[in-house]
């Protein structure tokens, strides 16, 4: 990967940066299908490797008019994947799901803020904005349902959860915003 990004910055063009990125991710995720693994896992590992590469910067800056419309997409798929009969079926379940797994990690994210050293003030912030569910979740329930490590029913349940984590973080911030004001801590008192 190194000797073509440099091959390739020898030329001064930067259409290529884009060209070959993209090929890169789409031959690597072909690569992965090939072997009967995710798709979805190949592009990951496709744009690690570039993330990882010196051109990174390059590559960022030439992919930037396509980053909008590439997450549009991932979202767009990720929210039609999304199985609401679950929600209407189990929604107890569904919200102690989440309750669960964003209050698991918001805790282990504010011991660890410590050890990162994250001022102190700060700590309770960090945790509740990294405290949802991640995108790669997505990529590795479609890998482990392609593998058949899991049924359908439990991805689509996993797949709720993890989006209604997301939705979780804008009215977390928002709740610690108002809690972290001086003339909101006023007001809780009186």
């Amino acid at each position: 990967l190194r000797f073509f990004l440099r091959a390739i910055a020898r030329t001064g063009v930067p259409e290529v940066f884009t060209a070959f990125a993209l090929l890169w991710v789409i031959g690597i995720a072909l690569l992965m299908h090939s072997v009967h693994l995710s798709m979805s896992l190949g592009a990951f590992v496709a744009g690690m490797l570039l993330a990882d590469s010196e051109y990174r910067h390059e590559i960022e800056t030439d992919m930037a008019p396509f980053k909008g419309l590439l997450l549009g997409l991932f979202f767009i798929a990720v929210g039609m994947s999304i199985d609401f009969g679950v929600l209407a079926r189990e929604p107890i379940r569904v919200a102690a799901l989440v309750v669960v797994l964003v209050g698991i990690k918001a805790v282990a994210l504010w011991l660890l803020a410590g050890r990162f050293e994250v001022p102190a003030g700060q700590r309770t912030y960090f945790a509740v904005l990294l405290s949802q569910g991640g995108e790669f979740a997505f990529v590795v329930l479609a890998a482990s349902l392609a593998a058949r490590v899991i049924d359908q029913r439990l991805s689509s349940l996993v797949t709720l959860v993890v989006t209604l984590s997301m939705v979780t973080t804008p009215l977390l911030l928002l709740l610690h915003q108002r809690l972290s004001t001086p003339g909101a801590r006023e007001d809780l008192d009186t």
